[in-house]
């Protein structure tokens, strides 16, 4: 990495547990050592997408503005586009006198949860089995009368099967078969949403770098006096239980009986939008996409239900537009939007994560593209529910954010990180992130343009015209590589499937430009694929947008498909078709397996713009 002094431009680094130190400062003290990014590659992190770097031997955590330090102007597409330092102000002050305002819708849109009684339908042995998904498949041990209510000691096990996969609470009966209980009986439970969770031993995780282990589904419950009724307290996302007698009474003194779970959601499947599928094959695709989207539709739209258990930008929109084409739950969408919009930091920023208990309040992270999607998730809502309101209402908080936005785009017209995002895109930890966010970034600014058309307010945006001008033409002079027929980043040339689709969505490459960036991209062994299906979703949108049909149809079913084929009946937060382990927290046990970003095949399949593609 190269000095940042070369336009003047002072960077900071914070030594961990010293002094403030500039980058001249640093080099001067070192002797004019060249600092280099820790392991050859600037991080992603939930910290915002800070950098940790190395220098000499010594750790420092490193907020840096790239495009300097890379030797480009410091000057904004901001400047180049006339727009001042209070160009923003007012929609700052409007949206912090709205933000109480807003907050309290987040409490009056409250959906009505619906709820159902399931009974386990059978008990299974997870064995292990080189063929089936992770190396671990479910076998059958007969109907569920086999181990309830039978005579059990200290050691005893077994394993129920749901048949689908569920969100809700268990309940079951603890039963006498002799007399006399002289002790408590204490009891393990193990919730799973596949196989893995039951075959691996957990105890082997003695930590993860970025996650607790408090999120997998283990509970020991004591209870001291039998018979009882005893329904767990939380909330559970799972299809098999296995429960085991940790202590008890010897001699076969009890059994557990009467198991079932209440599974909860808000989609009111009264209200699922008729649809007939032309093939088996895409039937149950969207079948399960179903499941996966009203698993994760609870009181907002929940990224997954056993993990994170909470409201992501980027998910409530996919979640949204397939909601739109199956039930229709308009109510989960606006308290979503409200609930973010309510927790505007005092700078009016949106966060792109919010919890819901003990009271709604904003998280800790600020995507950038997430926050790219805000308005167009507006105006999605609006296009499918009427709700102009809503949308009038939220407009300060949309425009708001390009305030923000703006300042990662440099007076050329190109994205470079600022140092002050999470830059997230996709899991994939080799993407080099400039290319699909320039895209990005210019897919918000349309939307949002599209957005105040819709409302009337096309001179408060009018200035998005000549920024994304700026960056049609940055595209073209400093990412387009004619040679390979597609778009790369500057610092490396990497080019990577997200580069190509979100330059496609972004509408800076189009007709055949857009078609032949693609195919390059899918020929190109060395391009970095995605790993989620959320960015999978995205490559899918481009290719229909770019008139590849057959190859978007090809895709979807090759995608989700091949999870069905694994015995999927949700579909999971990452997949990867040759990499079955592939987890971003370094064990799939703590991946979520049914994940709200993955419900994309019902909007594909169900929305008339793609059915007439198709």
């Amino acid at each position: 990495m190269r000095r940042g002094a070369e336009r003047g431009t002072e960077i900071w680094i914070v030594l961990k547990g010293e002094k403030d130190y500039t980058v001249d400062s640093v080099l001067s003290e070192r002797g004019g050592d060249s600092v280099e990014p820790y392991g050859g590659t600037r991080k992603q992190g939930g910290n915002g997408g800070n950098g940790t770097m190395r220098l000499g031997s010594g750790l420092i955590f490193a907020a840096v503005a790239l495009a300097a330090v890379q030797g480009f102007t410091a000057g904004s597409v901001k400047e180049a586009c006339g727009l001042g330092g209070d160009a923003f102000a007012a929609w700052r002050e409007t949206s912090l006198a709205r933000r109480s305002g807003w907050y309290a819708k987040a409490e009056q849109t409250m959906p009505k949860l619906f709820s159902r009684e399931v009974k386990p339908v059978g008990v299974v042995k997870v064995v292990q089995d080189a063929s089936a998904f992770q190396g671990w498949r479910a076998v059958s041990e007969g109907e569920a009368s086999k181990a309830l209510g039978q005579p059990m000691n200290p050691g005893d096990s077994f394993t129920l099967d749901f048949g689908e996969h569920l969100v809700g609470t268990l309940a079951f009966s603890l039963v006498k078969t002799q007399p006399v209980i002289d002790a408590p009986v204490r009891l393990k439970f193990i919730f799973a949403e596949v196989p893995l969770e039951l075959g691996e031993d957990a105890r082997k995780i003695e930590s993860l770098p970025t996650l607790s282990r408090s999120w997998l589904q283990h509970e020991v419950v004591t209870i001291d006096v039998v018979p009882s009724e005893v329904r767990l307290p939380r909330r559970y996302a799972f299809r098999y239980v296995k429960i085991e007698v940790v202590a008890a009474p010897g001699g076969g003194r009890f059994g557990i009986d009467g198991v079932s779970a209440t599974a909860v959601t808000s989609a009111d499947v009264a209200t699922l939008r008729a649809w007939t599928a032309p093939s088996p094959a895409l039937a149950k695709i969207d079948e399960i996409a179903r499941r996966t989207l009203r698993n994760c539709m609870q009181t907002v739209f929940e990224d997954g239900p056993k993990r994170d258990r909470r409201l992501w930008l980027g998910d409530l929109r996919l979640e949204a537009l397939a909601d739109y084409e199956t039930y229709r739950n308009f109510a989960t969408v606006k308290r979503s939007l409200y609930v973010l919009a309510g927790t505007v930091d005092d700078d009016a920023r949106l966060s792109s994560d919010a919890y819901e208990r003990p009271r709604v309040h904003r998280g800790a992270c600020c995507i950038l593209d997430y926050t790219a999607l805000f308005a167009a998730t507006v105006l999605e809502y609006l296009e499918a529910s009427g709700d102009r309101e809503t949308a009038e209402d939220l407009w300060p908080v949309c425009v708001r954010q390009l305030d923000f936005l703006l300042d990662t785009i440099g007076e050329d017209g190109v994205f470079r990180d600022n140092g002050k995002w999470w830059c997230f895109i996709d899991w994939q930890s080799a993407l080099n992130r400039q290319t699909p966010e320039q895209g990005a970034l210019a897919y918000g600014f349309r939307q949002t343009l599209r957005l105040a058309k819709v409302l009337g307010r096309e001179r408060d945006v009018a200035f998005l015209e000549n920024v994304l001008a700026h960056m049609e033409k940055g595209a073209e002079g400093r990412l387009w590589n004619e040679g390979r027929g597609l778009y790369v980043c500057e610092k490396d040339g990497q080019s990577s499937w997200m580069g190509q689709a979100w330059m496609v969505i972004g509408g800076l490459a189009k007709g055949e430009r857009a078609k032949r960036c693609l195919k390059s991209v899918m020929a190109d062994a060395k391009a970095v694929r995605p790993v989620t299906p959320y960015a999978n979703h995205y490559f899918t949108e481009a290719l229909y947008e770019a008139g590849l049909r057959n190859e978007a149809e090809a895709h979807l079913i090759g995608y989700w498909g091949r999870m069905v084929e694994l015995g999927a009946d949700t579909f999971w937060e990452v997949f990867v078709p040759g990499d079955q382990q592939a987890s971003p927290y370094k064990t799939p046990l703590i991946n979520s397996y049914c994940h709200a970003w993955s419900c994309a095949p019902a909007y594909f399949l169900r929305n008339a713009k793609f059915r007439a593609a198709r």
